[in-house]
């Protein structure tokens, strides 16, 4: 039964040693270097996603300052590049970091396209990148990467929980479901339909509006007004106007809204979504309401600093950058080491705001889920987390071999979970 699975090990075993290769001849020991390391920065600072952006360039900057802009005794240095939401100049921001400004590691990026675009780039250069904004491609499980780690979550992790959630505790029976028309958020609200399946739910409608639509009426006057829940992924600034005009068709607490990732509810957007958005519910690795210690120290560190509150891309770069920081010392501060160095990365466990963060095998996050409610808190509109998910994989604690044989960019047809 785990044929499959042992299988896709054993060949991410072998791209390992065929990618990593000996860094030095053998026997040899590689130079430890003594100059600053430098970090690179990939945010959509142009297009729908430039609240994501922010959050991520913040959230790097801010666990700079905390370890006041060294690790391991080493002076760090970042480079920021704004690769306008296109997957194109995602590659071409890469080769600028890499080739032009000696980077010795990537973090960032939003959409799937873009960090499908350089994976073979950055596998090339031996150059780490963590994927700290969203990137949600099968296809990084699929087709791993030695050097490509994944600290936010996978296309299965956060929707099969809002699903099983809303079977369980809306009493949904039937759902339907719209998600903006790009790998991303299909793949996303793909994984949301199979797991209401699986639960004993049907999904009977599916719809697609293109990324950047304006007006979303057309499409919310098709929604059936006789499903128990509607799962969403319409993302970025087409989420909020999506929430805004779906209250304005009257819908607003007639059908539950389930936002099945990063959409109109994750926090850059949710001021702008507003009153449109109370009562939904979302399921998300990171709110900044999560009741903890550490999470609260995060919260109250990025207010002071940027007054604001963080949102999932913030919290998902500041592990990102504990990551490495981590990995540093595991290495006694070598990073030109790039074996050596992803090998220590591959190992990191700890406590981050969300909760606790390691990787699998195929060096994608293992990580808390928590759902939340829209609610009002005094005159704010936040994230309250009703019930978190604890250590949630990609595989959703499934024997990876039967998890993979299921389908995937599907339409309905009767054959969603089977």
């Amino acid at each position: 039964m785990r044929a499959l699975a042992y299988l896709l090990i054993a060949i991410f075993t072998l791209l390992s040693a065929g990618a990593l290769g000996p860094a030095t001849p053998a026997g040899a020991q590689a130079p430890r270097a003594t100059g600053p390391i430098k970090i690179g920065v990939l945010a959509p600072l142009t297009g729908p996603f430039t609240a994501f952006a922010r959050d991520i360039i913040d959230g790097a900057r801010l666990y700079l300052d905390e370890v006041n802009g060294e690790m391991s005794r080493r002076k760090v240095e970042l480079s920021v590049e704004d690769y306008q939401t296109r997957p194109d100049v995602a590659l071409t921001k890469a080769r600028k970091l890499v080739e032009g400004d000696h980077v010795q590691a990537l973090v960032g990026v939003v959409l799937s396209a873009a960090a499908v675009a350089i994976k073979d780039y950055v596998t090339s250069q031996r150059t780490p990148f963590i994927i700290s904004g969203f990137a949600v491609a099968e296809t990084l499980t699929l087709q791993p990467s030695p050097y490509v780690f994944r600290i936010t979550y996978s296309a299965s992790m956060t929707p099969a929980p809002i699903a099983q959630w809303a079977y369980k505790n809306l009493k949904a029976r039937t759902a339907a479901i719209i998600a903006s028309d790009s790998v991303g958020p299909l793949e996303l609200i793909m994984a949301f339909a199979r797991t209401f399946e699986e639960a004993g739910g049907k999904v009977v409608q599916e719809i697609y509006p293109p990324l950047g639509t304006a007006d979303f009426g057309p499409y919310i006057a098709r929604i059936r007004r006789d499903v128990d829940v509607l799962g969403v992924q319409v993302v970025g600034a087409d989420g909020v106007r999506f929430v805004k005009q779906y209250e304005e068709f009257g819908l607003k607490g007639k059908i539950p809204l389930a936002d099945a990732s990063v959409g109109f509810t994750d926090l850059p957007l949710l001021q702008a979504s507003g009153q449109a958005a109370l009562g939904a519910h979302n399921s998300q690795a990171y709110v900044f309401t999560i009741d903890t210690p550490k999470n609260k120290r995060f919260v109250q560190a990025f207010r002071t600093k940027y007054g604001r509150d963080p949102g999932s891309p913030a919290e998902s770069t500041y592990a990102a950058m504990n990551a490495i920081d981590l990995a540093l010392k595991a290495t006694g501060g070598n990073i030109e080491d790039a074996p050596k160095f992803v090998e220590a990365l591959r190992k990191v466990d700890f406590e981050a705001p969300r909760g606790r963060i390691r990787f699998d095998q195929l060096q994608n996050v293992i990580s808390d889920i928590h759902i939340a409610r829209i609610e009002k808190v005094g005159d704010r509109v936040v994230p309250v987390v009703v019930e978190t998910v604890r250590g949630v994989d990609q595989f959703l604690g499934k024997d990876p071999t039967e998890y993979l044989k299921r389908p995937r960019l599907v339409t309905l047809k009767g054959t969603f979970g089977k």
